[in-house]
């Protein structure tokens, strides 16, 4: 699948609360069908503030959420009680009601070495089923996926898709600058992937990644470039 093709068939709304509905309910439909087929599921999925309202949708649903697990497409090297971290993010916002049967395994570990903690987000994505059954993934005003920057030195390590590294220690632009995000290639070991994006501005840095068609400019075009996953892009203004 090109770039230019995932936009055309982008799938647009008229409010950020229909979209969040239709993709909590297509993420419910993938999970359902996973956990019959082999009695368990997984589920990647992003930080922010723009993934909130699907979470509050799909912790609703009614879901075999005790064979569900989840984990993070990145996360920020802070304390699980910080306001910053994604962890906390997804307790406070997904892991509730009806998901709070969920098995919830976080990426960062306190306390220790940058190749330590990509080793401990290695192993907590050994708690997941692979390949994952559905990822969530959003997008910065920079073009960003996960925590994989533009102008980050770290950045090429992150994309390249013949790595075996599961995970990498990358640097933001703002604070907290310290992160940590799963390669491309482990995202892309996946069944069904979603990129969800809110407001005008971001499709148009959604358009202009894809006129640049250059991944280090704008890293969503490396997600948007590869053809090993369809990805289904959610867009409302």
């Amino acid at each position: 699948m090109g770039a230019s093709h995932t936009l055309d068939a982008a799938q647009r709304f008229a409010s950020t609360t229909q979209a969040a509905e239709a993709l909590a309910d297509r993420v419910a439909e993938v999970i359902r069908f996973a956990a019959r087929a082999r009695g368990r599921a997984s589920l990647l999925v992003p930080g922010g503030r723009t993934p909130i309202p699907v979470f509050e949708a799909l912790r609703t649903r009614a879901l075999p959420w005790g064979q569900v697990y989840i984990s993070l497409t990145d996360e920020r090297r802070v304390p699980a009680d910080s306001p910053s971290s994604n962890a906390r993010l997804v307790r406070e916002h997904l892991l509730r009601d009806n998901a709070g049967d969920a098995h919830f395994h976080g990426l960062h570990r306190e306390g220790i070495g940058e190749r330590a903690d990509e080793a401990a987000c290695g192993a907590a994505l050994g708690m997941l089923p692979r390949p994952f059954d559905a990822v969530l993934l959003g997008m910065g005003t920079d073009g960003h996926i996960a925590s994989m920057f533009p102008g980050d030195p770290a950045l090429g390590r992150a994309l390249e898709t013949g790595t075996e590294a599961r995970c990498a220690t990358t640097t933001a632009p703002d604070e907290p600058r310290a992160r940590l995000t799963l390669t491309l290639a482990t995202l892309l070991e996946s069944r069904w992937m979603a990129l969800h994006v809110n407001g005008p501005g971001k499709w148009d840095v959604l358009q202009a990644a894809v006129a640049s068609g250059d991944p280090h400019q704008y890293p969503v075009v490396a997600l948007l470039q590869q053809r090993r996953v369809p990805v289904h892009v959610y867009w409302s203004p």
